[in-house]
């Protein structure tokens, strides 16, 4: 997951990615990622545009029955690298990396790219019914007898 600065044509070209990558998300989300797809780097002067959408595959833990399943995502990669390492040239969409020469590791920002892109409370699967509130069974496995009552005694207070 390294750019050649040195090496890389003017103009645009296709950047094929594919290996695993270090998240360290924490307890039941993914503490590593197998990351594949290709990136476009865009040589413009002193600078290199690297855009695309790569695909992340882990394992995770369903937010809703606790089980642990395989996760793939979408890792949308917006970065440009600098030539000028004095620049002070900044733009809040984009990570921006200083380097004059030679190779730029770009595991750090793709790392970032799919923390950053990794989904807020996975599921298993959307039919997925997770446990019961009231007695704690699993809904996937078995059915409960606890009364499914939708009334909330904090609105009473409010008019009709």
């Amino acid at each position: 997951m390294q750019l050649d600065l040195d090496g890389q044509e003017t103009g645009q070209a296709e950047m094929s990615i594919a290996g695993p990558l270090q998240l360290g998300l924490g307890e039941g989300r993914p503490d590593k990622a197998e990351i594949t797809g290709a990136l476009v780097v865009q040589n413009v002067e002193s600078r290199f545009m690297v855009t695309g959408t790569l695909r992340a595959t882990g394992q995770a833990e369903c937010g809703r029955c606790l089980q642990a399943f395989e996760i793939k995502w979408d890792v949308p990669v917006a970065l440009m690298v600098l030539r000028d390492a004095h620049s002070e040239e900044e733009d809040g969409v984009l990570l921006v990396l200083h380097q004059r020469q030679g190779v730029v590791d770009l595991e750090e920002s793709l790392r970032e790219c799919a923390v950053l892109a990794y989904p807020q409370s996975p599921v298993c699967a959307e039919s997925c019914q997770g446990f019961c509130a009231s007695c704690g069974k699993d809904l996937n496995k078995e059915s409960c007898e606890c009364a499914k009552d939708d009334y909330d005694p904090r609105w009473d207070g409010l008019p009709d």
